[in-house]
């Protein structure tokens, strides 16, 4: 077997990964900051989506347009859930799961009323079609380079944003101590309501990107969620660094996989996840906390 077959698999895969990745990211600074596990990430993701996909074909709107729009929508949908989450903060993380989980299920339940049951598809602009080629009969799809590009980079906005801003200090403050930000004076629950609406905005925004790449059912919300679960656990599971490499490693992992096992390729996360479990619980990239 040449090489080159397992080139775009493999670049699809770290396109793949990449998307979930800003889903597990978001999801993973409310676990770290909250304490509180985000059930609906997946179904948000899929709103994302759809949202995309109305604003494209119902308003004819650009596709980046409805991109941007997408986003916005749910950065403030974040800050909704956020408020009907605020009475199960603090509590064992059951509460927040099992409300997040409801609210899943309301917001699949509106999907479905308002797109319907059936898949859906959003048109990639003219200038994102086709194909790249490279030496050696190796072709590209550009959507996918375009995919990965902007994924790096708001995935490098997001590292700015924790790392080097007075946004980001506040968060990494919450998450290492928040008795002490509180006797510092500053807001926590203003805090609380930020870190939802990047969650749920990063999210929508995942949904908006991958919606030219596969088709989207109203019902596939506990699907990604599944999806995103291993990256978590891989990652550790209130490590944000540690979800990029995890999704990165998973992606490709799956890719190859889809070669040689076609019709079990999707349980190898499972599995992988599984052996983390096993020797390294607390994460295949998060440092063992004494």
């Amino acid at each position: 077997m040449k090489l080159t077959v397992f080139v775009l698999p493999i670049f699809t895969g770290l396109a793949t990964g990449l998307i979930r990745y800003l889903i597990a990211s978001g999801m993973s600074l409310v676990m770290s900051g909250m304490g509180t596990i985000n059930f609906a990430q997946g179904t948000f993701y899929i709103l994302g989506s759809l949202l995309t996909y109305s604003i494209t074909r119902t308003l004819g709107l650009p596709f980046f347009a409805g991109v941007l729009v997408a986003f916005l929508v749910m950065f403030l949908l974040g800050a909704m859930t956020e408020f009907a989450l605020r009475g199960v903060f603090g509590k064992d993380m059951t509460f927040s799961m099992l409300v997040t989980m409801g609210i899943s299920y309301i917001v699949c339940d509106f999907m479905v009323y308002a797109f319907g049951n059936g898949l859906k598809t959003v048109s990639m602009p003219s200038f994102l079609k086709g194909i790249v080629k490279l030496g050696g009969g190796i072709v590209l799809p550009i959507y996918y380079v375009f995919a990965i590009s902007i994924s790096i980079a708001i995935a490098l906005a997001f590292w700015i944003m924790f790392q080097k801003t007075k946004i980001g200090i506040y968060f990494r403050a919450i998450i290492s101590d928040r008795d002490m930000v509180e006797n510092l004076g500053i807001n926590v629950q203003s805090m609380y309501t930020l870190m939802f609406m990047i969650g749920v905005g990063l999210a929508g925004l995942a949904g908006a990107i991958s919606s030219p790449m596969m088709g989207v059912t109203p019902t596939a919300g506990l699907a990604a969620f599944n999806q995103i679960m291993p990256i978590l656990i891989i990652g550790g599971m209130q490590n944000i660094s540690g979800a990029l490499p995890a999704a990165l490693v998973i992606g490709v992992l799956e890719a190859i996989a889809a070669i040689f096992f076609p019709k079990f390729y999707n349980v190898v996360p499972y599995a992988f996840m599984i052996i983390c479990m096993v020797f390294r619980p607390y994460g295949l990239f998060a440092k063992k906390v004494k």
